[in-house]
C-alpha cells in the first residue's frame, strides 16, 4: 500500500519537535549534545514548515519525513520512522515514493546527509544504492543519481 505523506500543521510543531527529538537526540547528543532550547529555534528558523511531513499508512502515522527540493534535486534532512513500526519496510518506501516524486519533477538526483554514528540509516542508504560523495567526522553526504 502507498504512503500519504501529510504536511505537518503549524499547530502540531511541539510533536514534530517530540519526535524529532525521540528520533535524532542520541545521534545529536553524541556529536554536540543536545540542547533542546537550540533544537527547537533551530527547527523553527532554519527549515521551512512545508518540508515536513508524517508519513501515513493505513491512516496511522508511522514515521516523519523533512525533504525540500533545491536546483535539480531533493534533499532529505532526515526520516524518522517510529520505534514500534521500523524494521518493516516503511524506511525503503518512504524512500522510494520521494525518489519517485523527485523523478516526477524532473530531478536528476536525491541527496541526503546522515550522522554517521547512526549506522542503520547509513546501511539502508547505502542499500538503496545511495553513494558516499562527501564524509568529515560527523557527516555522511550522500547521493543516488536518478538519470541513468
Amino acid at each position: 500500500m502507498k504512503l500519504e505523506f501529510v504536511t505537518v500543521e503549524t499547530n502540531e510543531f511541539e510533536r514534530l519537535f517530540d519526535v524529532v527529538k525521540q528520533g535524532l537526540f542520541t545521534h545529536v547528543d553524541k556529536v554536540f549534545g543536545w540542547d533542546d532550547d537550540f533544537q527547537r529555534e533551530r527547527l523553527k528558523n532554519n527549515y521551512q514548515s512545508s518540508w515536513f511531513h508524517w508519513v501515513v499508512k493505513d491512516e496511522e502515522q508511522v514515521a516523519l519525513v523533512c525533504f525540500k527540493p533545491y536546483e535539480n534535486a531533493v534533499h532529505l534532512h532526515f526520516l524518522i520512522v517510529f520505534p514500534d513500526k521500523q524494521r518493516k519496510g516503511i524506511g525503503q518506501q518512504v524512500m522510494a515514493q520521494i525518489e519517485q516524486m523527485a523523478k516526477g519533477a524532473g530531478c536528476e538526483k536525491v541527496t541526503l546527509s546522515s550522522f554517521v554514528v547512526n549506522s542503520g540509516a547509513t546501511s539502508l542508504y547505502q542499500k538503496l544504492g545511495y553513494q558516499v560523495v562527501e564524509q568529515d567526522e560527523a557527516f555522511l553526504s550522500m547521493a543516488l543519481n536518478l538519470k541513468e
